[in-house]
């Protein structure tokens, strides 16, 4: 930064840019009922507002990556927030469905850029312990926006239009743009090939097995947590009949108790191996994953408190298991960051369109992905001990 302070203000700037994403969603979510209401379309069809908003932000992701190797990180993150800005007023003004769905694409691929340089610049600046808890330190910081979001929305539908939303959104992420002014380029070695062979520099992450090994299993954990993210309006409110302000307080416990999970982690690294670590979440994920499978359909409380213990569980293992995939990887760090949010958000719109879908037993579907999920990563976990995990047992 061109003069942020100290190492406290870094990680406040980091976890401020990696909250944009969130900031796009969570404020969002307890309006989809309403604005389908309003336009007299399907809730699935509004969802889709949500799911292409994920698909836009993952494809995106794959060029800010390459492109932030090249030219840096400062002009990436300078773009995409002001296209964010941007999309965020055009939301707002959208006439009907289909061009809320636009303008929802467009928000989406704006936001892969901040949503992917936050963890490049962790890479660059941090190394080793350091850099796990910076990135749990991010996690608390990002778990604040689910919390205050939901509410935040709920109480602009209460007071004024869902337009306001919109707004908001844009007005925040103008603040965040004015940071970026004074953001010091951290990229240290520029490529020097020629702009449209960027993209093949993903043919030398391909040939990196233990990078897709690490990411593509650990990966997987995300597909529940985002699915949670599209369907949750629709259990509390259509499903269970509450109000848009106590599906905000459900919705903000939530992401509470998920930054409860990445405070654990900052202390429990210190006397706990990262493999246990990883592992004994994985076991907790599964075990809720089946309470849900089993008894979520039965009670609003029941699904809160089974979705919460997933959260607790992802809130431990996902800086723990980003800074094992950042670590198989030396060069193209823009790339092999964006990849992984990438890939995490392409499981999660697949899990978004699975529980958004006109079933029958909506949340029974989502107890079977909470479950199969993290059993399949624990069937994998052991390759991964054995293949990448060599050097960070000890965490």
């Amino acid at each position: 930064m061109k003069k942020l302070l100290n190492e406290k203000w870094l990680v406040g700037f980091l976890g401020l840019i990696a909250a944009v994403p969130a900031l796009s969603t969570d404020m969002y979510l307890a309006a989809m009922p309403l604005i389908a209401e309003q336009w007299s379309v399907s809730q699935s069809r509004v969802g889709l507002s949500m799911v292409m908003w994920f698909i836009s932000f993952s494809i995106c992701l794959l060029l800010c990556g390459p492109i932030s190797d090249k030219y840096g990180r400062r002009p990436v993150l300078l773009t995409g927030l002001s296209l964010f800005t941007l999309s965020s007023f055009l939301c707002a003004s959208a006439g009907n469905v289909v061009q809320l769905i636009l303008f929802r694409m467009l928000q989406g691929a704006s936001a892969a850029a901040p949503g992917s340089m936050c963890m490049a610049i962790c890479r660059d600046r941090y190394e080793g312990d350091r850099r796990k808890h910076v990135l749990a330190y991010i996690s608390i910081i990002l778990s604040i926006t689910p919390m205050l979001a939901p509410m935040i929305g709920a109480m602009l539908l209460k007071y004024v239009h869902w337009r306001a939303i919109f707004v908001v959104q844009g007005v925040l992420t103008l603040g965040t743009l004015s940071l970026t002014v004074m953001f010091n380029e951290t990229l240290r070695l520029p490529l020097s090939e020629p702009f449209y062979k960027l993209l093949g520099r993903y043919l030398k992450l391909l040939g990196n097995t233990n990078y897709l090994l690490c990411n593509n299993a650990m990966g997987l954990l995300a597909g529940p947590f985002f699915g949670y993210l599209g369907f949750s309006s629709i259990v509390y409110i259509t499903i269970f009949g509450l109000s848009e302000q106590r599906f905000s307080m459900f919705f903000g416990l939530n992401a509470m108790v998920s930054m409860l999970g990445a405070f654990t982690c900052t202390r429990l690294t210190r006397y706990v191996s990262d493999v246990r670590l990883i592992t004994a979440s994985l076991f907790g994920y599964a075990a809720c994953g089946l309470g849900m499978l089993l008894l979520g359909s039965v009670h609003y409380l029941y699904f809160a408190v089974f979705m919460a213990g997933i959260s607790y569980c992802l809130g431990i293992s996902r800086p723990l298991s980003n800074h094992l995939i950042l670590e198989q990887v030396q060069t193209d760090i823009g790339s092999a960051s964006s990849f992984i949010v990438f890939y995490q958000f392409l499981v999660g719109s697949i899990s978004m369109a699975i529980t958004t879908a006109d079933w029958a037993r909506p949340i029974f579907v989502f107890g079977v992905l909470a479950f199969v999920v993290p059993v399949i990563v624990l069937m994998l976990w052991p390759i991964l001990i054995r293949r990448v995990c060599r050097g960070h047992s000890h965490g």
